[in-house]
């Protein structure tokens, strides 16, 4: 998607030209925006081929001829959004609250019990993130309409790619322990069977965990799974299941499972001595996890404060244009709804 469809009327010695310029870059970030969540609305889980998009999505890349591949925004189908834009909010609260409450059968003249709530609250602080890009004046006295085409493009790409950054280093942020390390399977026959049956069992402690918390969690409840991309052919063969001499005993995964691949993991785990290297029950250095498995939504929380919005002002002693980028947003998980699968 160009974002200038005439560049000749670019004009910056007006305050109107100066506005029309910041519109039309505003106007490509937000419709990028505007058709990734549409995506994800619509249930594209993976920004990778157009083949398959909905009519309605596919309609809107067309339409506005944009790469939707060049957005890493998998790590969303972790989070329920909470949608903050345009209040005046600087937190949200997360409430891990219960109320011990059961049902019984209450036989005639009897009242139902009632139950207190008790629980802590965690609050998600909406953070400001902001970057900075200087256009040189003499680029649109020379017309050099891709150099700022280009900087503008390059300016999108960076918020959606820091932004990915801080979610995934959220998810690898999880507690390093047993209550939240799955070990790498030592039964099965062969390296398949070992990924299947890790999964297996990672998707059999969430479960099994959260019966009777009023989460919603059974046996049918969807899952995702976020994988390192070193592991995504492993992860693929195990999905599939498929009966051959990798799988000789046709062991299949049990659960209901969404894979996605990413380079955004990349195992470094926080206070380790040689980062990616001392994994706890992990038996080899240099691997990756085989994943990270969440329940997805309920506590798993984004914030929403404010989009991508650009500021902008003339540098009369630098001979510049500068744009300033700003956004706003939050998000926790929700420890007792994730796994992390170790690797071997």
């Amino acid at each position: 998607m160009r974002i200038f469809k005439n560049a000749n009327l670019i004009d910056l010695s007006t305050e109107i030209g100066r506005r029309k310029f910041i519109g039309a870059i505003q106007h490509n970030w937000d419709t990028i925006r505007d058709i990734g969540n549409l995506a994800l609305r619509m249930g594209v889980q993976e920004f990778t081929s157009g083949s398959n998009f909905p009519d309605e999505v596919a309609a809107a890349i067309a339409k506005y001829h944009i790469d939707i591949t060049e957005i890493e925004r998998s790590y969303e189908a972790a989070f329920d959004i909470v949608d903050l834009r345009g209040s005046n909010a600087s937190s949200f609260k997360i409430r891990d609250v219960q109320s011990g409450l059961s049902f019984a059968r209450v036989r005639d003249g009897e009242k139902a019990l009632i139950y207190g709530i008790s629980g802590n609250a965690v609050e998600v602080e909406l953070d400001l993130y902001g970057a900075a890009l200087e256009w040189s004046r003499k680029w649109f006295m020379d017309q050099e309409w891709w150099t700022i085409e280009d900087n503008a493009v390059e300016f999108r790409r960076k918020w959606w790619e820091s932004r990915a950054i801080v979610f995934w280093d959220l998810i690898q942020s999880l507690t390093d322990g047993t209550a939240y390390n799955v070990p790498y399977d030592t039964v099965g026959a062969t390296a398949v069977a070992k990924d299947i049956n890790t999964i297996n069992a990672g998707c059999l402690e969430l479960i099994t965990a959260h019966l009777d918390t009023g989460l919603g969690v059974n046996a049918s409840t969807q899952m995702v799974i976020f994988v390192p991309l070193a592991n995504k052919p492993r992860v693929e063969r195990a999905l599939l299941g498929t009966f051959g001499a990798a799988n000789p005993a046709g062991d299949r995964i049990s659960y209901n499972i969404s894979a996605f691949y990413t380079a955004g993991l990349d195992w470094v785990r926080p206070l380790d001595v040689v980062a990616g290297t001392d994994w706890t029950g992990h038996g080899s250095d240099n691997q990756p996890p085989l994943g990270y498995l969440c329940i997805p939504g309920r506590k798993n929380k984004l914030g929403e404060r404010m989009d991508l919005t650009i500021l902008s002002e003339t540098d009369i002693l630098a001979f510049a244009e500068k744009t300033a980028g700003w956004g706003r947003y939050g998000g926790a998980i929700s420890e007792a709804q994730w796994r992390r699968l170790l690797g071997t």
